[in-house]
């Protein structure tokens, strides 16, 4: 539960505190999402589906597969691979060039709303700081119209409410900073994976070409 002094920080520290918050809420609902996106709905363990497809190649039975892509829409890794094997029929240049789009599309998806998180992080300190100042500047302006025998009590109240005001930006860029190495350390799992399986690709159709010429 929110202690008295935390609770009074909220209501009374102004423009900057409601700032914290609504940056809090944004960062949970961003965090949430990205990391629900890259750590399972964009992720997928392609092993047995690469052997299949593999083989395929080297069979030179490229309808198979597209049609194993076909059976996981969502995984980068065949998005990739299916990409390239669509582009085959014009050439291997063609095959590369879509191969490369493929993994910027990953590339795209994995990175949305990534810099949001990040602006948080690098933000919520100077938000603290600001708060901590003007709280600082509204209690010595309190103090030189007050009482001699207020001061000393209004000077605690006052720093306590504008320390609060740091620990809650620090401790905001401490979460936003975790968030954020999270997202783009999976990101860039995906993306390596994407153009591993495209490289993979490549590799795979020269072979069957050299078996077929030999």
């Amino acid at each position: 539960m929110m202690s008295t002094g935390a609770l009074r920080f909220w209501l009374e520290s102004g423009v900057t505190a409601w700032v914290i918050v609504f940056a809090l809420v944004i960062l949970v609902v961003t965090g949430f999402e990205r990391l629900n996106f890259l750590f399972f709905k964009y992720s997928f363990n392609a092993n047995d589906a690469m052997e299949s497809i593999r083989q395929a190649v080297l069979a030179r039975e490229y309808t198979k597969a597209i049609q194993i892509c076909n059976t996981h829409p969502g995984a980068p890794d065949l998005m990739v691979i299916k990409a390239g094997l669509l582009a085959m029929e014009h050439g291997r240049e063609a095959m590369k060039s879509s191969l490369g789009g493929a993994v910027l599309e990953v590339s795209r998806a994995v990175e949305k709303r990534v810099p949001i998180i990040a602006l948080i992080s690098g933000v919520s300190t100077l938000l603290g700081l600001l708060g901590t100042i003007s709280g600082l500047i509204k209690t010595f302006a309190a103090l030189a119209v007050a009482d001699a025998s207020q001061k000393a009590m209004m000077l605690g109240n006052g720093i306590s409410e504008a320390m609060y005001s740091t620990a809650a930006g620090l401790g905001l860029g401490i979460i936003a900073m975790v968030v954020y190495t999270l997202c783009t350390s999976k990101g860039e799992d995906i993306i390596g994976q994407a153009q591993g399986s495209g490289y993979k690709l490549v590799t795979w159709v020269e072979e069957s070409e050299r078996s077929t010429n030999a």
